[in-house]
């Protein structure tokens, strides 16, 4: 459930060019770097691919997610329950709450890039009124087109300053670019709230997250001819905008964890958990096949950068998760598809959003979908304060 790519059919899609666009431009960047950091999971599965192609580095990332995850899969089991039996809610989860819980319980959604009237915006827009529905002070922080990471930083301080008085605990929500976003706030804003109120931040859910940038960005900012060349060539040709978009890529073009620049996150956040839904490709030659666009593109970036790991479409699918030592818990929920997150299956095969592959009218409503299994399955001890 990313904040694009989520497209119900091939009629709703745009575009080849602006499906191309799009995906260029939602996603963050990366440090092109061919050292190999033997603990960092971004550097070894760059490493796979270089000595044993695609499709084993792919395999090999699957089993490392596994072994990164902090309860050893705690969380991917339960939401895999949840997602079994649609009635079925395990008696400590979030969905037991209270109407008077819930009311005081924020969850704020931040999308990615280039979102404005597109599927994904409906798609969180629905989520964020279905939630407002069951008593969750649900809220979708909204932020002009084409800002860049720190100017959105800024946005997200000025919401939570007014938004956390009126809630007891929170969680924040990021899609693709959306979870940079977040990681930005820690690091440039977020010590301007009294640590009280930064102490009910419990919980970050990511789907697609780009927590680490994402070197298919930075190709489209730095690479050469003939593919990123033409691609930018393509961002001013057709886009009105095209400053501002440019801008904003190459505002995310960096890992913000190299160099110990997001040190601050276990002091910023020490009570946060993270649960990130990772996107790792499905096909059997290391690519996503399940959405054309993406899969395009992940070829096109692989083909120029031949040291890049497995790609969703978008990000490497290591750049989804935190360092081993971000000094946070992280919990990882493998998804076998695109970067959209909700056209993919689960690795028991299940697929994450039924409603969503039925590719009808009602498709976007399956972000609802996957919420729902979420609040079933994610403990609610995790979002109450300690007492």
């Amino acid at each position: 459930m990313t904040s694009h790519g989520a497209h119900a059919s091939e009629s709703t899609t745009l575009p080849f060019w602006r499906i191309l666009l799009a995906c260029l431009l939602l996603c963050g960047c990366q440090s092109v770097s061919p050292e190999v950091d033997s603990k960092d999971l971004v550097e070894q599965s760059r490493q796979w691919r270089r000595e044993r192609g695609m499709a084993a580095a792919r395999d090999e990332l699957k089993v490392a997610l596994a072994k990164l995850d902090e309860g050893g899969g705690y969380i991917e089991q339960r939401l895999l329950r949840a997602n079994a039996d649609k009635e079925f809610k395990f008696p400590d989860s979030l969905a037991s709450f209270s109407k008077a819980q819930r009311k005081r319980t924020g969850i704020f959604f931040l999308l990615g890039f280039h979102t404005e009237n597109d599927i994904s915006e409906k798609i969180v827009e629905h989520v964020e009124e279905s939630l407002c529905s069951q008593g969750w002070a649900a809220k979708l922080v909204r932020v002009p087109p084409h800002r860049t990471v720190c100017e959105e930083a800024v946005i997200v301080e000025a919401t939570l300053e007014k938004e956390l008085r009126q809630v007891d605990r929170a969680i924040v929500v990021g899609f693709s670019k959306g979870g940079l976003s977040w990681m930005q706030w820690l690091a440039q804003e977020a010590h301007q709230l009294p640590k009280a109120e930064r102490k009910k931040i419990r919980l970050m859910l990511t789907f697609a997250g780009v927590l680490r940038g994402s070197a298919v960005a930075s190709w489209v900012a730095r690479g050469g001819v003939p593919f990123a060349a033409t691609t930018r060539g393509f961002i001013r040709a057709f886009d009105s905008q095209a400053d501002e978009v440019l801008k904003d890529v190459q505002s995310i073009c960096d890992d913000p964890w190299r160099g110990g620049g997001m040190q601050t996150l276990r002091t910023q956040a020490p009570g946060m958990k993270l649960v990130s839904l990772v996107a790792i490709p499905e096909g059997r030659d290391g690519f996503t096949h399940v959405h054309r666009g993406f899969q395009l593109l992940s070829r096109l970036v692989a083909l120029q950068w031949r040291w890049l790991g497995p790609l969703d479409g978008m990000t490497e699918s290591a750049s989804q998760v935190l360092p081993h030592d971000a000094g946070i818990p992280q919990h990882i929920v493998r998804v076998l598809g695109s970067h959209a997150v909700l056209d993919g299956h689960y690795l028991n095969g299940a697929a994450v959003s039924q409603a969503f592959l039925r590719k009808d009218e009602n498709a976007w409503q399956g972000g609802e979908e996957l919420l729902d299994d979420l609040l079933r399955a994610l403990p609610r001890a995790w979002v109450m304060a300690p007492r």
